[in-house]
């Protein structure tokens, strides 16, 4: 059965395939009834920037094949490493 999804899965990634959030969550619950993604998960990854999204009103549109790419590789945050933090007591200017 998994084989299925799999072939399913390589054949349907030829064109975008738009969903709303809840859609996303849908189609990863088809594939994988046990997925614990949420759609508040999705919400934050487009958010975040690792998920691009098309604004259509008030919904947002996301590929399924990105989505389905991002899960297989993982998440890395392109932020700026974080700075330390200053040390002792510093002056502040009013």
């Amino acid at each position: 059965m998994d084989e299925n999804i799999s072939n399913e899965i390589r054949r349907e990634k030829r064109i975008p395939r738009m969903r709303t959030v809840d859609g996303i969550v849908q189609e990863l619950k088809r594939l994988d009834p046990e997925c614990e993604v949420s759609a508040y998960c999705i919400r934050q990854l487009v958010k975040n920037g690792a998920l691009r999204s098309l604004p259509t009103g008030k919904k947002k549109l996301i590929n399924l094949n990105d989505v389905l790419d991002l899960m297989n590789i993982g998440v890395s945050p392109e932020t700026e490493p974080e700075k330390p933090l200053p040390v002792g007591i510093r002056r502040v200017e009013v």
